[in-house]
């Protein structure tokens, strides 16, 4: 899986261009812990990861570390009221025939209130 974390980190955290060719397969889904929703990776990640950025410019994924089918990484950002935002994540990345065919983020929504309270 050499490298493919880390490209679905970058295209995650870089939705100002069109969705990522060739890194994931057709009908990828992407599954939350906090809600238990399985959703399409594209376009629903996306969407969600673009409708955040408008509401926290700033809004990245820092310390990143990725391994064999995972990444670790820390959400950032300061909220429209000055509070930072800071929740340590992490993404277990499925693949088959070289493509991402789901992802699962495990991340504390107490961390995430301050976010959720904006796209409600």
């Amino acid at each position: 899986m050499s490298g493919i974390e880390r490209r679905v980190l970058d295209a995650l955290a870089d939705t100002s261009s069109a969705e990522p060719e060739g890194l994931f397969a057709p009908g990828a889904v992407t599954w939350h812990s906090f809600d238990e929703v399985e959703a399409p990776t594209i376009p629903d990640t996306f969407a969600t990861l673009r409708a955040i950025r408008e509401k926290v410019p700033d809004f990245t994924m820092t310390d990143v570390r990725t391994g064999d089918g995972f990444a670790q990484y820390v959400i950032v950002g300061t909220l429209p009221d000055g509070s930072a935002l800071r929740a340590p994540a992490a993404l277990a990345i499925h693949v088959e025939g070289g493509l991402v065919t789901r992802i699962e983020e495990y991340v504390d929504t107490g961390q995430l209130a301050g976010l959720f309270a904006l796209l409600a």
